[in-house]
């Protein structure tokens, strides 16, 4: 029999126990000093009446092999792994801090911003393990760390799936996941980073929200309901959520893993702009669950725990065209002095800057918003375009200042590539601006083009432009994208943006 795990004993002639942390289904976490580098540790052991289970042995091991593969300062750092007299053993950093799943407890939905936070850190976490070949499959609010500093911390790769490699998941039950199944792990499906996607959409939905999408009378009930049901939307339950956050949830949190973000550094990125995120002054329903956030250990589940890292949080590259910038949805506001470009229905203004914004008409919903500048530098503030959709009047894209204000030879213009949530026919488009006498064009295509010869035709154009303006759009033009095109510059040889939307 194994020796007892008590307090004093030594692991692998290295690790003395200090007191047990935390216990789960499997394991048990004990804080520990590793007089070796003169540091405290978290080791998680394997329980002894498991470890005579040699499938469950082999999946321990595989949780060790699989995190020490993964270097990230989003992800709790695995040191060691051993076999000390039949107790199976893994040495991790220790992490002083809640799980989420203790602050969701205590304090019920989180702040906007700080949820966003969250979910971006731990996107980040995935997309590093995603590039190393591995899923991890068990994103749960229990498995993510929240230090004081504020750096999360992702733990627990017990049923990671490497790229290839063997499926250990029959070897034991997954205790408490089932709520943070994706529908193809409910089916049996093949699984891959697209699963944690929608695990990490449940997550930011009850960091918001307070409450998951999906309940039924067990466990199982409740991960066959995402088979059948489609969730409530974010802003119905809190309507103060900005409309690009509800967005995200949406789309990460959709059935088809096809219709899902397609990796875990594009949900990042579409998080990114929510991050410091101030919601706007709108009544919401009072959310249970008490304010006061708990700093503590969570001793309800079995996870490594670890010192706050030294690292630098990961700073998000300016992102082109293609890349997913920001999943926006919006809102049907343009106030006099800035421009935006919406696509509406209805309206019988044709370019002439005078039109006026119909309120009801439908709208499109906008998935990426890029600069585009093919005949300079292929940049031109890039990093403010998702402001020309965020809903927000006051906040502003801009071009550079020319010296002329019909650009130089052989630059033609400047503009925003927008990408819908899908093929649509695209029936009016609208731009208010900070300026008056500008000259554009839109584009409406099917991939975006590298160049403004891969666009086609002009669907629509107007000249001495006002500050706001109305486009018609051609009979017939469809695509997934759309190009608002800025050929002439107003006098002063710079031109604003606000808001982008569109619709049929």
């Amino acid at each position: 029999m194994p020796e007892t795990v008590a307090p004093g004993r030594v692991l692998g002639g290295r690790y003395r126990l200090d007191h047990e942390l935390a216990r789960g289904g499997m394991a048990a976490v004990w804080v520990a000093e590793d007089p070796l580098l003169s540091r405290r540790v978290a080791v998680k052991i394997l329980h002894p009446e498991l470890g005579v289970n040699e499938a469950l042995r082999a999946r321990f091991r595989h949780e060790a092999v699989a995190a020490a593969k993964l270097s990230h300062p989003a992800i709790v750092a695995t040191y060691d792994t051993g076999d000390d007299d039949g107790t199976a053993y893994i040495v991790m950093q220790l992490v002083e801090g809640p799980t989420l799943r203790r602050m969701l407890d205590a304090r019920g939905a989180l702040p906007v911003g700080e949820a966003a936070d969250i979910a971006s850190q731990v996107a980040e976490a995935l997309d590093h393990a995603h590039r190393n070949g591995l899923v991890h499959r068990d994103i749960k609010p229990a498995n993510v760390l929240i230090p004081p500093d504020g750096q999360v911390k992702v733990t627990d790769f017990g049923i990671a799936k490497a790229s290839g490699g063997e499926d250990l998941t029959s070897t034991g039950a997954v205790i408490g996941t089932a709520r943070y199944l994706a529908p193809e792990q409910v089916n049996g499906d093949a699984v891959d980073g697209r699963a944690d996607v929608y695990a990490l959409g449940l997550i930011l939905y009850e960091m918001l929200t307070g409450t998951l999408p999906f309940s039924g009378d067990s466990e199982i009930a409740t991960a066959m309901a995402r088979l059948t049901t489609v969730p409530d939307p974010v802003r119905d339950l809190r309507p103060e959520v900005p409309p690009m956050l509800d967005a995200v949830v949406s789309r990460s949190l959709a059935r088809d893993p096809e219709q899902r973000f397609p990796s875990a550094r594009a949900l990042h990125d579409a998080l990114d702009p929510a991050r410091d995120s101030t919601p706007p002054p709108r009544p919401a329903p009072a959310l249970a669950g008490p304010a006061d956030h708990t700093v503590g250990i969570d001793r309800t589940d079995a996870e490594a725990l670890g010192p706050p890292p030294t690292d630098a949080r990961v700073v998000t590259r300016r992102r082109r065209p293609r890349a997913a910038l920001a999943l926006v949805v919006v809102a049907a506001v343009v106030a006099a002095g800035y421009v935006g470009v919406r696509a509406l229905s209805g309206g019988d203004d044709n370019g002439s800057g005078g039109g006026t914004a119909t309120e009801d008409a439908a709208k499109f919903t906008v998935v990426n918003v890029a600069d585009f500048d093919p005949d300079g530098d292929e940049q031109e503030n890039g990093d403010t375009a998702v402001q020309a959709t965020d809903g927000n009047p006051g906040t502003v894209w801009s071009t550079e200042r020319y010296n002329n204000r019909d650009f130089d030879e052989p630059k033609q213009g400047v503009g925003l590539i927008l990408e819908l949530d899908g093929d649509r026919a695209v029936g009016k488009v609208e731009v208010a601006a900070d300026d008056e006498d500008w000259n554009g064009e839109i584009y409406v295509a099917d991939a975006s083009g590298a160049a403004l010869a891969d666009w086609g035709t002009p669907v629509a154009q107007g000249a001495n432009l006002g500050r706001l303006a109305s486009f018609d759009v051609s009979e017939g033009a469809r695509g997934r994208f759309v190009l608002a095109w800025i050929t002439r510059l107003p006098a002063d040889g710079k031109l604003g943006i606000a808001e982008v939307t569109i619709g049929g």
